[in-house]
């Protein structure tokens, strides 16, 4: 394609050739007519006519002379027209445009004199003339060299500035022909140019044919219906997928209301405003956003299902809207049956899964009963042959339970769905003690099993402690298993991004086969598959290692030669973190009252843990406690015994606290006029109100604290007032952590966390938020604040209160919640090596 600056260029020296050739024809025609004029010939005659004129008034002069009274008028006449001559001749413009020679002006200078001197006696009488004839004689003799000079000098000067106009004329008219010999060049480039565009016009002409052909039949031939609009509306085009789609014929809808068309009733007022909006401001929110779904309406009015495309096509400042449309009901009703199709999947894997758990368990628990038995047996009267039978019960058993084991892990690993619990551990630590415990398997087969730390600041990381141990004890534990008199080295690094640390197993054992190599991290794949396998097993613990792997964000990798040993890498993200502590309680100052001795309480709660702790408080404070797990048990404890107090948790299990307390009231026993307290883990103020409307003296919120438990009694026998002591009701630490100690803290909060994370799992799957999964979620929130997780409590108390209807919108966001606070508390409190 030609560009714009030929043009420009072409425009240019064109002009300024005709500016140049204008000026030369200029040029030409002065000299033309100053040669045209007949200077040469004047200014001849004129030099010629000086000596001429000279003559005459000298032979003027002679005769008047020789004749008696002599014409002395002649004579005056002739020195007039030879003073008029001369005059001329110096006033020339000829005489004026050259510079005279020193001998030139000397003889002009000569001449003037003389007329000047003769001038003075030709103006006098006659008789004074008469009487020098004779010298104006010999004066004429003597100037007449000078006037030839003169004239001399002027036909020379004159033929040089005839030369030098000759030359002049010739180099002009040499630059013209020039000139038009480029002028003609650029006339023929033109038309070359001209010639090009005529040729590139035609080409155009032909390509935008062709292209408007293909146009016209890749809309008729398309199977999405193709709808090309104005900015007015009107349809201006309409293939024959759109003639399919909509029902209308190309003659109905050509120059019709597109909305008043296709789109349904309800759409179209906001599609009119989008219109108007676009073409007011340029901003568009479907134009050019790629696909998208809407609603199209059929000639015989059903409204049905349309993926649209909008694109906006301009040309020569018009503007029209190019509309790619297909009907999707069969896609959408496919769509639906493939999520149907995945939840029956998910649905069968999952009972497939929860089938293997359950058998598992079911298996596992006779296994621990025969096991279990057979080392109460006492051998010592046992014969030889009953003692290797027995023995042979133990190692099948074992090797069953080890069976069963892999598979009930592979059925939990199966339903984590990726969540893992994070803790604060020392790597180097968990490695060494992991190979430690398995040095005395691997001496039993003769193999020397070697750690090599080869980063010295592995130190405290943040990862899945439990995960990573199993993961080692797996590739460890495989590799002393098919090594013998050999080695085995377990090497562990951190990797330069910092982020990830490389652990390596390597044997010299028996090996693996390339062909194999892809599949031996599949479930229940043995690479031993011979009648004599020495090494048994189900096949799931490298699939159980892989996939603990991948839910810790790594990988894994295997290499390995036949009869050579193998090599597994495992490549997981730990972090460096701080080494955490575990808080220790701090001394606070009791300021409140002491109690009335013989207190007795009736303390009632379907959580162990919650009953633990506040049963130990209440001792501690010198109360009498009876304990009951449930509501109904508290009514039948409250009608034989008579209590001083009861303390009521609200939400439980069959009836709840309020439920509890009205027929202990309604019963008459001997604790029907007790006063309450109400424990809960709800602190909303509405839940409040509703506890006291139930006749409860106060409430107690979870998490619970001696001094909070103290402070109420205290207010309850009048020993000091609602306001006083109040910044006791919380301790700087759970009070469970400071009456029970680290280790029971931690097992109980470890018991806490996995109940949680199964009811986690059980809200996955299920279809609503029942009452059932309501009261399982205040039960665990209540040992979630006893154990000073305020945070889970407060995600657990979420979905408690979390009403029905927006169960589905927020399940996701509430259950990611829950698993985040889930392992910041697996973090959280870790015990130091100072405490």
């Amino acid at each position: 394609m030609i560009g714009r600056w030929p043009f420009v260029l072409f425009a240019g020296l064109l002009v300024a050739s005709l500016f140049a050739i204008g000026g030369l024809g200029r040029t030409v025609f002065a000299d033309l007519r100053a040669l045209s004029t007949a200077q040469n010939d004047d200014i001849s005659w004129t030099m010629s006519q000086l000596e001429v004129e000279l003559l005459r008034l000298q032979n003027a002069t002679q005769q008047a002379q020789l004749q008696e009274g002599g014409d002395l008028a002649i004579v005056r006449k002739r020195f007039d027209i030879f003073y008029s001559r001369i005059t001329t001749f110096r006033e020339a413009a000829f005489f004026q445009s050259f510079e005279p020679s020193p001998k030139t002006r000397a003889q002009l200078a000569q001449v003037v004199t003389f007329l000047e001197d003769t001038a003075v006696l030709i103006d006098s009488d006659d008789a004074t003339l008469m009487a020098k004839l004779d010298v104006l004689h010999v004066s004429i003799k003597e100037i007449a060299p000078a006037v030839r000079g003169l004239a001399l000098a002027g036909v020379g000067i004159f033929t040089t500035q005839e030369a030098e106009r000759r030359e002049a004329l010739s180099s002009t008219l040499s630059a013209s022909a020039i000139g038009l010999i480029c002028l003609i060049v650029l006339l023929f480039f033109a038309v070359g140019i001209l010639v090009a565009l005529f040729r590139q016009g035609q080409r155009f002409g032909h390509v935008s044919e062709i292209a408007r052909a293909r146009f016209e039949s890749a809309i008729a031939s398309s199977l999405d219906a193709v709808l090309v609009v104005d900015v007015n509306g009107h349809i201006i085009e309409f293939n024959g997928a759109a003639e399919t789609v909509f029902g209308y014929r190309r003659e109905e809808a050509l120059g019709a209301d597109m909305v008043e068309l296709v789109i349904p009733h309800n759409m179209r007022k906001a599609h009119r405003a989008g219109m108007r909006r676009f073409l007011r401001t340029g901003n568009a929110k479907v134009l050019g956003a790629g696909r998208i779904r809407l609603e199209g309406l059929r000639k015989s009015g059903e409204v049905f299902p349309v993926e649209l495309s909008i694109a906006i096509s301009e040309a020569s400042g018009e503007k029209v809207f190019v509309s790619y449309l297909r009907d999707i009901t069969s896609e959408l009703q496919a769509e639906e049956e493939l999520q149907n199709a995945l939840l029956k999947a998910q649905e069968g894997e999952k009972a497939k899964s929860d089938l293997l758990m359950v058998m598992s368990h079911e298996m596992r628990t006779p296994l621990n009963g025969i096991l279990g038995s057979l080392e109460m047996i006492d051998q010592a009267g046992l014969s030889n042959k009953q003692r290797h039978h027995l023995n042979s019960i133990a190692v099948s058993g074992e090797l069953l339970l080890s069976h069963v084991n892999d598979v009930l892990d592979l059925s939990r690993a199966s339903a984590q769905n990726g969540d893992t619990h994070d803790s604060i551990f020392d790597l180097g630590a968990l490695v060494n003690n992991i190979c430690d415990s398995l040095r005395a398997h691997a001496k039993a087969r003769g193999n020397d099993l070697i750690v090599e730390v080869l980063t010295p600041d592995l130190g405290y990381v943040s990862g899945n402690q439990a995960a990573l141990q199993r993961c080692l004890i797996n590739l460890v534990g495989n590799a002393i298993k098919f090594t013998e008199d050999g080695a085995v080295i377990v090497e562990a690094e951190r990797l330069a991004s910092e982020e990830m640390v490389e652990i390596r197993v390597a044997d010299t054992g028996v090996g693996i086969a390339q062909e194999d190599l892809d599949r031996i991290f599949e479930e229940f794949v043995t690479v031993d598959t011979a009648y004599d396998r020495e090494n048994a097993g189900t096949g799931l613990g490298l699939a159980i290692t892989k996939g603990l792997v991948q839910e810790m964000g790594g990988d894994i990798f295997a290499d390995s030669e036949l009869e050579e040993g193998s090599l597994f890498t495992i490549r997981v993200p730990m972090p460096v973190v701080q080494k955490q502590r575990v808080m220790t309680p701090r001394n606070t100052e009791q300021t409140l009252p002491d109690l009335p001795d013989g207190i007795s309480c009736l303390v009632v709660d379907d959580n162990q843990i919650n009953r633990d702790i506040l049963t130990a408080i209440l001792e501690d404070l010198g109360v009498a406690v009876d304990e009951a797990s449930g509501g109904f048990e508290a009514i039948a404890l409250a009608e034989t015994k008579g209590f001083d107090l009861l303390l009521l948790d609200i939400s439980m299990p069959e009836i709840d606290g309020i439920e509890t307390l009205a027929r202990i009231r309604a019963g008459g026993g001997a604790s029907c006029a007790t006063p309450a307290i109400a424990v809960t883990a709800h602190a909303a103020a509405r839940d409040h109100e509703n506890i006291l409307q139930a006749d409860f003296h106060s409430i107690l919120v979870k998490p619970l604290s001696k001094a909070g438990v103290h402070q109420r009694l205290a207010v309850l026998f009048d020993l000091m007032d609602d306001t006083q002591g109040a910044e006791n009701e919380q301790s700087d630490m759970p009070e469970f952590l400071q009456r029970f100690g680290v280790a029971r803290f931690e097992a109980a909060l470890e018991e806490a966390l996995e109940e949680t994370e199964s009811f986690v799992d059980a809200l996955v799957v299920a279809e609503g938020l029942t009452e059932g999964l309501r009261e399982e979620a205040h039960r665990l929130s209540g040992s979630a604040a006893i154990l000073g997780q305020q945070a889970l409590w407060r995600a657990l108390q979420d979905i408690q209160n979390v009403a029905q209807t927006d169960w589905s919108d927020a399940r996701s966001t509430l259950l990611e919640t829950v698993r985040t606070e889930l392992r910041h508390a697996r973090s959280s409190w870790i015990a130091s090596e100072e405490a």
